[in-house]
């Protein structure tokens, strides 16, 4: 039986039928691209002496998104920042020396910051930016010591128990209130030989630690983070092995760990369990206890057209999925926003028209606002009386050239979405001085203060620091310092200027989860990424890179095939 009998056709109508769905998948593609890049603009207007007013209330009339004052915030974490700290991650870092990147090349890595001996340092640099809020956390392992299986007061380290107090009541003692993290990406020692959250034995000893935080260090704390970013954690940690335990996974096993069955799955699944027996118990003690959750939202954009599925679930996977099956257990929802990523099927894509921090996360100021958008359009009838948190923003910048821009682009979002009645109740700046950022090591420096580790951890404040006083302060930002902190960035644009790059890449531009040791050199790049002023690939540019994409998966497919038949041969 000839194939014509199925499909009874001629040749010029195959290729009519098949332009056709072509062009119809175009025009699909463009209309999803149009709706994931929506129009933005400047409410107060670009000529404006005062861009974001944060001392008022921005909506008229006033409505429930005004009921409280509006702070400001710094954030770090036990893992960045403690010294004394035989956690996870220092096991993993001295395990193999690829483990962690430009870790073993530095001075006194071990040392961190020193926050756990003389936490001093850091609070009195917060303090003098006039922030009034300070994110920080406690570390599981260091305060449990041990499996809790007879429970955990037999496991406790008392000594540490004291000195989490000292810290938290300095904090007090600075004028700033206290949010207090239980877990940010740092899963005790003793945890790891089971499988972590992947075992339910997990939520039990998590329920207990949260009570046990609430009964020694509640007096304390103002707001609650019972989890951050846990999808990251998931993801880096059972699926691509790059955090502890770094069990690195072949390509069927790193798929079948986003199935329903796998470990990401079971992972979230424990966590959100987890996450919902904490804020019931730290309710218990005080009924008016503020608990919510750190959540990591990036703006997921496709390389081409043929990556928008890709994109798509990806996206699904890590904006809402979690907040909704935790979203009836939340006074705030807490966002963590760094930028956007360019996916594609071939990898996570470097693009040179785009600007990026040092740890490899593409400049996007809109896309806080389309995210604070999203969710108030999501939950605002589901859980009306949800509020949000800018709990992290932040950029990795040694030159300090970029940063400043930054953070006044992201405030303007901030503004403008407050202006739109979502109600936010602060921002929450990442972060005070450059610190040890996970598997990159000391590489991408974050800190509005940089670290001279050569000369015991001294620390110097870079303009950015005195910029974000200035806003704390005067709680505004005027066009005035909106075009003095643009000037200087393009005067570097126009020098063809370089500066540090920490994410490894291909010759095809794939940005790998790796980090280096020393630093690429990367030129800035000259668009307008501002809030409100970003523009977008077009259309022929985005069919231009679904070429590109397939070009680079044929020669993927044939290096291969090649690897293949020369395995085959010895």
């Amino acid at each position: 039986m000839s194939f014509e009998v199925f499909y009874p056709m001629s040749r010029a109508g195959f290729f009519f039928w098949l332009g056709f769905i072509g062009v119809v998948y175009a025009i699909v593609c463009g209309w999803i691209l149009e709706r994931q890049t929506p129009k933005t603009r400047l409410l107060s207007g670009d000529e404006a002496p005062v861009l974001a007013d944060f001392s008022t209330c921005n909506v008229e009339p006033p409505d429930f998104s005004c009921e409280r004052e509006f702070f400001f915030g710094l954030a770090t974490a036990p893992a960045h920042v403690e010294d004394k700290l035989n956690d996870s991650w220092l096991e993993f870092a001295q395990e193999k020396r690829f483990n962690v990147r430009a870790w073993h090349n530095i001075p006194q890595p071990d040392e961190r910051l020193r926050f756990w001996s003389n936490p001093e340092v850091e609070l009195k640099l917060a303090k003098e930016t006039g922030v009034s809020v300070f994110r920080l956390g406690i570390d599981w392992g260091r305060i449990v010591i041990a499996e809790p299986v007879n429970g955990i007061e037999q496991v406790v380290d008392k000594a540490a128990v004291e000195q989490y107090k000292k810290i938290l009541k300095s904090v007090l003692d600075h004028g700033m209130r206290v949010m207090l993290t239980l877990f940010h990406h740092s899963l005790p020692k003793w945890a790891l030989p089971y499988g972590g959250w992947t075992d339910t034995r997990t939520i039990k000893y998590f329920t207990e630690f949260a009570r046990f935080a609430d009964e020694n260090f509640g007096e304390y704390v103002d707001y609650w983070v019972t989890f951050n970013e846990p999808h990251i954690f998931a993801l880096l940690t059972h699926c691509s092995g790059t955090w502890p335990p770094g069990v690195r996974l072949s390509l069927f096993s790193s798929l079948l760990c986003f199935s329903p069955l796998g470990d990401y799955g079971k992972a979230i699944r424990a966590i959100s369990s987890a996450h919902v027996a904490a804020y019931d118990v730290l309710h218990e003690r005080n009924p008016k206890a503020v608990v919510g959750v750190a959540h990591h939202v990036g703006v997921i954009k496709p390389y081409g057209f043929l990556d928008i599925p890709a994109s798509l679930l990806s996206k699904w996977l890590t904006q809402f999925h979690w907040i909704d099956l935790i979203q009836n257990h939340l006074d705030f929802c807490g966002i963590n926003y760094y930028g956007q990523e360019i996916l594609s099927a071939a990898g996570l894509m470097l693009d040179e028209r785009e600007e990026y921090s040092e740890a490899g996360r593409g400049v996007y100021p809109n896309g806080l606002l389309e995210i604070l958008e999203a969710f108030h359009d999501r939950y605002r009838t589901r859980k009306p009386e949800l509020r949000y948190i800018i709990t992290e923003n932040g950029f990795s910048d040694a030159r300090d050239i970029l940063r400043r821009s930054y953070l006044i682009e992201h405030l303007l979002a901030v503004s403008t979405a407050l202006k739109k009645g979502i109600p936010i109740d602060g921002y929450i700046h990442w972060t005070i001085s450059d610190n040890w950022e996970w598997a990159d090591g000391y590489c991408p420096k974050f800190g509005l203060v940089s670290v001279d580790r050569f000369n015991d951890l001294r620390r110097v404040p870079r303009p950015s620091y005195y910029l974000y006083q200035q806003i704390v302060r005067g709680r505004r930002v005027t066009r005035q310092i909106r075009v003095e902190a643009w000037d200087v960035l393009q005067k570097e644009v126009r020098r063809g200027s370089m500066r540090p790059f920490c994410r490894g890449f291909d010759a095809h531009g794939r940005m790998w989860a790796d980090g280096l040791d020393t630093p690429a050199m990367r030129a800035y790049s000259a668009k307008d990424w501002r809030f409100g002023e970003y523009q977008s690939p077009g259309i022929v540019i985005y069919a231009g890179r679904s070429l590109d994409v397939l070009r680079i998966l044929a020669s993927d497919i044939i290096k291969a095939l090649k690897n293949l038949i020369a395995s085959d041969k010895h």
